[in-house]
């Protein structure tokens, strides 16, 4: 539209363009300013990160070495001075023609070591205690077996170490708990017997706090208690109460590694 053009506009004419003229540019402001603002994504709103714009990663990008870095020292495995077992691998014939090596002389051309775990095979120790009457007074005696080996156990204390580290230090559950043991050990063991162990073994320690100050007599230690008695409520599921017995910590503390 020419200076003309709107020279020959009446004024109610030229209001209207005006006000049309200018709802245009507000429009065409907020989509520039709506064009200038972040795109939505997880940090900037409820958006999934499953639904992020992915930023195109350079083509010329190097990808990433693995392994070790370069120019570090290394690293070589020790031989054993003594090894477990030795097997000497000897040419018992010639692949050429065929001549009985198995007599001859030879010499050691080269060494290698393998580190191997040992077939995983639980063993069934049984403990028979016989009673002996004393031919003097009659008593019956009864013999006492090794510690480790009492007659109340079902499992053996290699055995329950083992349950109790992949319980509460690995942090397994009880299935996989179970699976290990069965793969690895070849045992069978129930979720309950699984729980009975790891049970036995949190009472040991708070039952009988002195062990520590038999071990660590001579160094400077402490034993810090807290009262147990009583329940404690807690709030449950839609609102019901529980209650949840308190519990005794023995937490022993000394300068001399376990």
């Amino acid at each position: 539209m020419t200076r003309d053009d709107m020279a020959r506009m009446s004024r109610e004419e030229l209001i209207d363009l005006a006000l049309e003229q200018n709802a245009e540019i507000e429009a065409l402001k907020l989509k520039l300013e709506k064009g200038k603002k972040p795109p939505t994504n997880s940090s900037n709103s409820s958006q999934p990160p499953s639904q992020d714009q992915k930023a195109n990663r350079p083509q010329d990008k190097r990808k990433r070495r693995h392994g070790p870095p370069m120019g570090h020292v290394k690293y070589e495995r020790k031989m054993v001075a003594e090894p477990d077992h030795i097997v000497e691998v000897k040419p018992q014939m010639c692949k050429h023609c065929q001549t009985d090596l198995a007599g001859g002389d030879s010499h050691l051309k080269d060494v290698n070591q393998i580190t191997e775990l040992p077939e995983a095979k639980a063993e069934v120790i049984e403990v028979r205690q016989f009673e002996v009457a004393c031919p003097c007074c009659g008593q019956k005696q009864t013999g006492e077996p090794p510690a480790g080996l009492e007659m109340e156990r079902t499992f053996g204390s290699r055995l329950e170490a083992t349950v109790v580290y992949y319980r509460q230090q690995q942090h397994m559950s009880y299935e996989r708990t179970k699976k290990a043991l069965s793969d690895l050990h070849g045992v069978k063991l129930c979720e309950g017997s699984i729980d009975k162990i790891t049970q036995r073994a949190g009472r040991k320690p708070s039952s009988r706090p002195s062990l520590f100050k038999k071990r660590f007599g001579a160094a400077p230690w402490s034993i810090l208690t807290r009262p147990a008695a009583g329940w404690t409520p807690r709030t449950g599921i839609n609102g019901s109460s529980v209650r949840r017995k308190r519990s005794c910590m023995w937490p022993a503390l000394t300068a001399v590694w376990l």
